[in-house]
């Protein structure tokens, strides 16, 4: 990993991982882009921040990923699987390298990027992401710019306005087995370098109090006495009684459960680094 002297990237922890983390994740990755069904259900497609999923077209034969793959790459197009599945090895590595609870580890998603092409505008995320990179070169830049502790909501802009962009405060070249993480709300946004690059975007989350409080109004609204008309006095009193008496109880973490091998053993000769070898290099 690669930083330009004199900028400054001094608050983004980072980190290489062992040559058994890096199999893990690419089991991973070789068991979800061989299950079909699952790729079919969680692909998208963007090209320099448009969303163009809804005009893609999946042939139903086999053997499918891999042309799709070279084509939608010659187009300046990125690919991205989402919900890779997290085994508890994974979540352990990758919070033992970001400090963080492994419990903390909510989604896994694949990015795979074409040659000089920048898949995504300057965003940030409402959580920690930690970004491992798998295939390729890629360059992130890092803005001043900050949210703090974002979530999503109609409030909430998480994009950067283009005809505003955020000041630059550093950039870093990241190979095979680079890592680091990128706090909660920093914008960000990530360059390919070689013809395809790849990386896995983590997303790493704790318990929020206003967890609790969406709860609690999930909650009033299935009440029919809470959805009642009142005067605003007894409206008033209503919620508050309502409020005292919920029965707040902890939040279970993992925020989502980990997600379980469904589909077979892929073939002993599929290998998604193979796919991305052969893809041309012009």
């Amino acid at each position: 990993m690669t930083v330009e002297p004199g900028q400054d990237t001094t608050d983004l922890l980072r980190f290489r991982l062992s040559a058994a983390e890096m199999s893990g994740l690419f089991e991973a990755v070789n068991r979800t882009v061989a299950d079909a069904a699952h790729l079919k259900q969680r692909i998208a497609i963007v090209r320099e921040g448009e969303p163009l999923t809804d005009s893609l077209q999946i042939a139903a034969e086999t053997g499918w990923f891999e042309p799709m793959l070279y084509d939608l790459l010659c187009q300046g197009v990125s690919v991205v699987v989402n919900d890779v599945p997290i085994t508890d090895d994974i979540a352990n590595a990758v919070g033992g390298h970001a400090g963080l609870s492994p419990d903390w580890v909510t989604q896994q998603n694949l990015y795979i990027t074409p040659g000089r092409n920048q898949g995504f505008d300057p965003h940030c995320d409402p959580h920690v992401v930690v970004v491992i990179h798998l295939y390729g070169r890629k360059e992130w830049t890092i803005y001043d710019k900050v949210l703090d502790n974002p979530v999503y909501d109609s409030e909430t802009n998480t994009i950067a306005d283009k005809s505003d962009p955020p000041g630059v405060r550093g950039t870093l070249v990241v190979e095979p087995g680079d890592g680091f993480v990128i706090p909660r709300g920093r914008f960000h946004s990530a360059l390919a370098l070689s013809p395809a690059a790849v990386h896995m975007a983590v997303g790493v989350a704790g318990a929020r109090a206003v967890d609790h409080v969406w709860a609690m109004a999930e909650e009033a609204v299935r009440d029919p006495v809470m959805r009642a008309d009142m005067t605003p006095d007894g409206a008033l009193q209503a919620a508050r009684r309502f409020v005292a008496e919920f029965p707040f109880r902890p939040l279970d973490l993992p925020r989502f459960r980990r997600a379980q091998w469904s589909a077979p053993e892929p073939d002993s000769d599929f290998s998604f680094k193979d796919v991305l070898d052969a893809l041309p290099s012009g």
